[in-house]
This record gives structure tokens, sequence and C-alpha cells, in this order.
């Protein structure tokens, strides 16, 4: 909501400060005047004019480069651009000097016995340096045509960049997000698959907890199933996830590991990207478990703020693994791409032990 409104703040002070320029550095040596609508025909002129070039500007945007130019009709497109642009001319020539054709202006013969005076009556008179220019720069609609057609092919080429990069940017969102997915798709079989194969070392010890570990995969596959595709997630729903997933590591595992798994911090309010966390505790557990020695890791969470800071700790059990694994992998790239230039990670992988910290700016 914040963000849209921003938009449109942005959007109303452009759009006024558009219009209001031909009133910025007057001829009256004073840095901006305010246009006399009600009494001046000349700034009632000049308004509507850009007026009119503004909503141009926006129907350009909106509706003809869609329409046309990214359309694969780039011709009929600047066919129409020419067309408005004498539109444009005409009107400003009409609404200025309507006893005069701008087409035939250079060919009469006032323009080269007894020049027009260049500001009528109610235009403001030019700066003092102005005076010593020649004719077709000081009035008249030589330099009203230049302006007029100076400030429609800005505006022209303006929207056209802004809408090319508007598209580069949506093409670079869809990469993005087929990325994500790829990711996703990969992550959340490999999470099965390793704690399915929990619960079935518990069934093979006819473990008294194994429906109940049953029921803790129930809860984390529903989580999965209905909110890994969201952007972002509450925080508070993360942390339950892990929560449970670490319960279910506990209840397979018994005493051959000690947990030290701590949250510090409010997650109310707060947002998190679904399942960027869980691949760094799961490494933990695959790689740092031992089932003939007690194995020991640490895992702690502490919120500041928009701040979010992940660190796990775990020896190393067997020297095979100390290469991480596809899910550690893909949560890496993850991270990349959800949180570019918003998160720091490092890793400490050394022959006995693997530790994480991770830092993420979750605003």
């Amino acid at each position: 909501m914040k963000a849209k409104f921003s938009l449109y703040a942005k959007h109303i002070v452009l759009c006024l400060a558009f219009l209001f320029l031909p009133y910025a550095f007057t001829s009256t040596n004073t840095i901006f005047s305010l246009p006399h609508l009600y009494t001046n025909a000349h700034d009632r002129i000049y308004f509507f004019i850009y007026f009119t070039l503004l909503c141009f500007f926006y129907f350009n945007y909106y509706f003809l480069i869609p329409k046309f130019y990214f359309s694969e009709k780039k011709i009929l497109y600047y066919l129409i651009i020419t067309l408005f642009l004498l539109f444009f001319l005409w009107i400003s020539t009409t609404l200025d000097h309507p006893d005069r054709n701008f087409l035939d202006f250079r060919s009469s013969p006032q323009h080269f016995g007894n020049p027009p005076h260049p500001f009528p009556k109610d235009f403001p008179k030019p700066p003092s340096f102005v005076k010593e220019m020649p004719f077709d720069f000081v009035g008249g609609p030589p330099t009203q045509y230049g302006h007029t057609a100076l400030v429609y092919l800005i505006g022209v080429i303006s929207s056209l960049l802004f809408a090319i990069s508007g598209r580069l940017q949506s093409v670079e969102k869809e990469k993005v997000k087929s990325e994500l997915a790829f990711l996703k798709a990969q992550i959340n079989p490999h999470f099965l698959f390793n704690t399915l194969n929990s619960i079935y070392a518990l069934a093979l010890k006819k473990d008294d907890k194994t429906p109940d570990a049953v029921v803790q995969l129930s809860e984390l596959m529903r989580y999965i199933m209905t909110n890994s595709n969201d952007e972002v997630i509450n925080l508070t729903k993360e942390i339950n996830y892990i929560n449970n997933f670490i319960s279910l590591q506990k209840t397979r595992l018994g005493n051959t590991v000690i947990v030290d798994y701590k949250v510090n911090g409010n997650t109310f309010g707060k947002q998190i990207t679904p399942l960027i966390l869980i691949s760094f505790i799961e490494n933990a557990f695959k790689y740092g478990v031992n089932p003939d020695q007690t194995s020991e890791i640490c895992i702690s969470i502490d919120i500041k703020e928009e701040q979010l800071a992940l660190f796990v700790s775990n020896k190393k059990t067997f020297s095979v693994h100390s290469e991480s694994g596809i899910g550690l992998q893909n949560t890496i790239e993850r991270l990349k791409l959800v949180y570019p230039n918003k998160h720091q990670l490092k890793i400490e992988d050394t022959l006995e032990k693997y530790v994480v910290n991770l830092s993420i700016k979750l605003g």
C-alpha cells in the first residue's frame, strides 16, 4: 500500500512540475512566476498546451506503445506520432495566433517586409539578452514551433524509454520467478525424501513415537503445499515450521543428539520468503549426526527490528559429507535472487565443523 501511495505521489509531483515548467525562469528575472490563468491569455494557452502534452504522454505510454510499438507495428506507430506532432503544432498556432496558418507563415509577405512584433501585447517581455538575437529565435511561430516540438519529442522519447525499461524489468521478474519455481521444485522433494527416511528409521525400530512423527510430517507438508509458492509469508509461520521440523528430528534421533535451539526477538508483523532458512538447519541434521556417538547441533535465530540473523553450527561426522547437498545450493541461489544486496551469508566449512552465519534484511 505504501509503495502504491509513493508511486502515485511521484506521478502527481512530476505532473505538476511539468505543467508549471513554462513559468520557471521567466523574463522578469524571477525564478518562478505563478500563471495568471484568468487574466493572461498567453498563460492559459501555454497551460493548455502543456496539459494536452502531458495527457498525450500517458496516452502514448499506456496505449500507443503497447498497442503498436510492442506489437511490431512500428511504422504505423511512427506515423501516428508524426500526425500528433502536426496536431500539436496546429493547436499551438491556432490558439496563439488564430489569424495565421502555421504552414504558410514563412511565405507571408509580412515576414519579409514588416515582420510582426514577436511578442503580442499580453506576452511577457523577453529578457535583455534576448533582444540582441535574430527574430527567428526570439519570438513568433518559428520559436513557438520549436519549443512545442521539443517538448513533444522529449515526452515521446521519455515514454518510450520508460516503457522499454518497464518491459525489460517485467521480463527479468518473470525469469526470476521461473528460476525460483525450478529451485523450489528441487528443494521440496529433497526435503520430503529426507524426512520420510527419518520416519522409516523410526518404524524399523518400532518406536512409539512413529505416529507423532507422521503427524508432524503432515503439518510440515501442509505448510509446504499451502505456503511455499507465496513470495513472502508471516515470519511467525516460518518459525513454527522450523519448530516442527526440529521436533521431528529430535523424535527420530532421541538421545543421540543434543540440540541447542533458541529463537530471540519479536516475529509479529514481519515477513520472510518461505523455506529460505530450513535448508541450513536440515543440512546440520543430515551431516552433523552420528548414531554411534552423541552429536551436538547449535541453532539460533535472532530478530532485531527488520534484521534476522541465523546461526547454525554442527560437527562433521563423515568427511564425505563435507560437500553441500542440492537443497543447500539451491537455497543459496534463492537468496541471491530474492534478497539481492539484502543478505550476508558466511559459511565456515572445515574438516571438523560446518558453521553458517546468515543475516537477512526483512524490510
